[in-house]
């Protein structure tokens, strides 16, 4: 065998089983065959990026560093490292108990993992079915007592006895003369209890309703209970008022936390996945972007979270200006969702585009120390669309990390 074919050869062994020992020296190589060194060695470098890579993903690290930009034998690798950390994300999320996550793309293993949160949906399901029985069951009963002791004896919630005929008051209990002492709200009080009385019907059976009175600075909100009574002979209508205020807070702090992210104030991933899946079913035609940050990191490890936060938050401002009825939505800690009716994929990563040029001027002005970007991938969904919510996002995403490959994924 010729020396430098046997050199070379040998070279090649060692790069496969003896890493360590791979060396080749491209000055002895005669002239002829030093470009052909200098692609092995490119070749050795891949390959090792592509060891260090797989063994990492073996162990279960899934913070591991990606192989080179320029390595595109890594690029299915790549695409296994989003599926798996997505998937880690959505067993996380499985925990702590969003049984609304599917996976559509992994054979056997999707069909086990879905079967497994329908049954822990069906299971939450039951018992919140049998919580809401018992709590109907309870409601009832508390009303009932509620009503028998306000007749009887003065308590909290205001109670007030409406002449059917006449709208004269016949009776209200003392939190009520509190409340008259209250000049603004006496009219719209006596307004919207006069008419209700006069819309009662004679049946004995308990109404509810809703009322809201407005002061200067808030507004307060009641629940009524309303049944026909008889009042010293005369048919009359008994309402009792309950303060629900604090409820109504509280349940509007539930409902924001359940479709907002908290840092950024843009809609969070269930908010969007939503909207996602009412726009499919609708058959609606709309642009779907999956952007991602570039460098979110490395602003977190050298200048801290909070800094990272306003990195997150720099660029939640800068998508919210893709047009005036975008919705955004923050999926993940640097991932974005991004729905637009009626735009096609052109238009879309056009304006995209514009952004992260917006986006990668403000990371070059004297204001920022660090490095900021962006990268994108567009989908557009039409009404012959076939795939689903999950499907879509995963070429999004593809498209994404297409995109972050062919520009370098940024710099520090």
């Amino acid at each position: 065998m010729d020396p430098t074919a046997k050199y070379l050869f040998e070279y090649l062994r060692n790069v496969l089983y003896h890493p360590s020992r791979a060396k080749l020296i491209i000055s002895d190589l005669p002239e002829g065959f030093r470009e052909l060194g200098e692609g092995l060695m490119f070749f050795t470098k891949c390959i090792n990026e592509i060891r260090t890579f797989t063994k990492a993903l073996a162990a279960g690290d899934l913070n591991v560093k990606f192989p080179s930009y320029d390595n595109e034998m890594a690029a299915p690798l790549k695409t296994l490292h989003s599926t798996l950390k997505h998937l880690s994300w959505q067993t996380q999320q499985v925990a702590s108990g969003d049984y609304s996550q599917k996976v559509d793309y992994l054979g056997d293993f999707a069909d086990a993992f879905n079967s497994m949160t329908r049954q822990l949906d069906e299971r939450r399901r039951r018992i919140m079915e049998e919580i809401e029985i018992s709590r109907q069951k309870t409601v009832a009963l508390q009303q009932c007592n509620d009503l028998f002791e306000t007749v009887t004896k003065e308590n909290s919630q205001w109670l007030v006895v409406i002449e059917r005929e006449t709208n004269k008051w016949l009776f209200f209990n003392y939190p009520v003369i509190k409340l008259l002492q209250t000049e603004e709200l006496i009219p719209p009080l006596k307004e919207w209890l006069d008419k209700k009385a006069a819309e009662s019907g004679t049946e004995s059976d308990l109404d509810y309703s809703e009322l809201e009175l407005a002061h200067e600075q808030y507004t307060q909100y009641f629940t009524v209970m309303q049944r026909p009574v008889v009042w010293r002979e005369s048919p009359s209508v008994v309402f009792m008022l309950t303060d629900d205020s604090k409820r109504r807070e509280f349940m509007k702090e539930l409902e924001y936390a359940a479709n907002y992210d908290s840092l950024t104030k843009l809609f969070n991933r269930d908010y969007g996945m939503r909207l996602l899946n009412r726009w499919l079913a609708a058959k609606e035609t709309f642009a779907l972007c999956f952007a991602d940050m570039d460098n979110l990191k490395y602003v977190n490890d050298k200048y801290g979270h909070l800094e990272g936060d306003k990195y997150i938050n720099l660029v939640s401002s800068l998508l919210k200006l893709f047009s005036p009825d975008i919705t955004v939505c923050r999926i993940g800690g640097d991932e974005f969702m991004l729905l637009e009716l009626g735009w096609t994929k052109e238009d879309s990563e056009e304006q995209l585009e514009a952004l992260r040029n917006r986006l990668i001027r403000k990371g070059e002005s004297s204001e920022c120390p660090y490095y900021t970007s962006m990268s994108y991938g567009v989908v557009e969904v039409t009404p012959q669309n076939i795939m689903s919510a999950s499907e879509l996002l995963a070429i999004a995403d593809e498209r994404m990390y297409q995109y972050k490959r062919a520009h370098k994924m940024g710099r520090a």
